[in-house]
């Protein structure tokens, strides 16, 4: 699958050396897939940020905490983003979302390998994507957030497993507010049935997702692994 992945995006993405966010040409980007000028536009999180979600935090707090994170509960152990979800990341991620556009995920999986060497945050048994419904799926063609939790567990020796299912359509969750979000995707998340998720119990695992933004996605899906038997969930997202 993984061999096949490489293939389809050597196929469809543009020629080498040109800009995945502008589409300019440039000798020096190489296998970047972003030029300097773009790259400079990019909005990194950097401390402080909340210790749980990694929201950005501009205040003195005596817990390390956000507002929501003290107020709502969060299965998860960490959730941590590289970007803010602005700007041209923002462009990219709808790039790749919505505009059949899956070679964006080389950019954006460099980025989150880096991201994750740099800060430690590579030690995890499992690597599982946060699913799409089938109807969507169908739709779209391909789930972006299973594109890059394989291109990142091939380049971690980690491996993946599709082992989560979306049996609730919940439709289109930009237009919700925070509490709409948190009530519509209760119980939306349940583990595959097969054995072979067995392997699953008692394992620290890695969620991938594209955004972070209420963190109700996440969650719930984190609920669903600690129900069945996961020891510890962590989060990656592109962006928050």
């Amino acid at each position: 699958m993984n061999t096949f992945i490489e293939s389809f995006l050597e196929l469809i993405y543009p020629e080498k050396n040109i800009c995945c966010m502008c589409d300019i040409y440039d000798e020096t980007i190489d296998d970047k897939y972003i030029c300097a000028d773009c790259e400079r536009k990019i909005k990194k999180i950097i401390p402080p940020y909340c210790i749980k979600c990694c929201k950005p935090i501009n205040y003195s707090s005596s817990t390390n905490l956000c507002p929501d994170c003290i107020s709502f509960e969060k299965f998860f152990e960490e959730s941590r983003s590289p970007f803010l979800y602005e700007g041209i990341i923002k462009k990219g991620i709808y790039n790749l979302k919505y505009y059949n556009k899956p070679y964006y995920l080389r950019y954006f999986g460099n980025a989150l390998l880096q991201y994750m060497n740099d800060n430690d945050y590579n030690n995890f048994d499992y690597i599982i994507p946060v699913p799409l419904h089938p109807l969507k799926l169908k739709s779209r063609g391909y789930n972006q957030s299973e594109l890059i939790a394989k291109y990142i567990a091939k380049k971690l020796n980690i491996t993946f497993i599709d082992g989560i299912s979306r049996i609730k359509q919940t439709g289109k969750q930009s237009t919700k507010s925070k509490e709409d979000r948190r009530r519509s995707l209760e119980n939306a998340f349940k583990i595959k049935k097969s054995k072979k998720y067995h392997i699953l119990k008692n394992s620290t695992i890695l969620l991938v997702d594209d955004i972070y933004t209420t963190g109700s996605t996440a969650n719930e899906c984190s609920k669903a692994l600690l129900d069945y038997g996961i020891s510890k969930v962590y989060v990656i997202t592109i962006a928050r």
